[in-house]
């Protein structure tokens, strides 16, 4: 019994070794919105066409590690631009939904080997959404903002004392609707992200 309490203290020793130092650091990241908007209500038989996903997105941001397991973050994301045509006997709308957001997370930390952790996310997100629909007879824009929850996991890997590289996943409920009875909505982003840290 002896024997396994000293090699238990001996591998979380080791463990806690290969995690990175505490204090602060800066990041970004670039990714991919996979998420599309679609239409809801009485659309009078018209559908959404050349339905494209968000796209490119990107993230800038700072964060403090607070202890080997916990950290925080701040960060500014573009989330892209989800796209469409909806083709009417007036002519062809293009609608389109913009996404960003000024974010702040909780980062769970767990080394797992030499140089390398993996790490769960809580996170929220200040939303703004500009919606436009342009046709034959002119142009519709809306803006909205809301406070988002999103979760996400990922991991991290060490290429020096300062420098990581890390990617992860992550889903923002960012549902959001354009119009009363009928229009366009969203219902929540999945951003693939891959990207860079530097501690300080």
């Amino acid at each position: 019994m002896k024997h396994i309490i000293i090699a238990s203290v001996l591998s979380l020793s080791a463990l806690t070794a290969h995690a990175a130092d505490n204090g602060a650091y800066v990041f970004g990241n670039l990714g991919y919105n996979s998420s599309k908007m679609k239409m809801f209500g009485d659309t009078g038989g018209v559908q959404l066409q050349n339905n494209k996903a968000g796209g490119a997105s990107w993230e800038i941001g700072a964060g403090y590690r607070i202890n080997p397991y916990l950290a925080t973050e701040l960060s500014y994301a573009d989330f892209g631009k989800m796209q469409g045509d909806i083709a009417t006997p007036r002519g062809t709308l293009t609608p389109s939904i913009a996404l960003r957001a000024e974010r702040v997370a909780v980062l769970g930390i767990l080394p797992v080997a030499d140089n390398l952790e993996v790490f769960g996310k809580l996170s929220l997100n200040n939303v703004h959404a500009n919606t436009k629909l342009q046709g034959p007879s002119g142009s519709f824009s809306e803006k909205k903002s809301n406070v988002k929850a999103g979760v996400g996991f990922g991991a991290s890997y060490a290429v020096n004392k300062n420098l990581s590289v890390r990617g992860e996943y992550e889903y923002i409920a960012a549902r959001y609707q354009a119009g009363d009875d009928a229009g366009l909505k969203t219902n929540g982003i999945n951003l693939f992200k891959a990207g860079l840290s530097y501690q300080f």
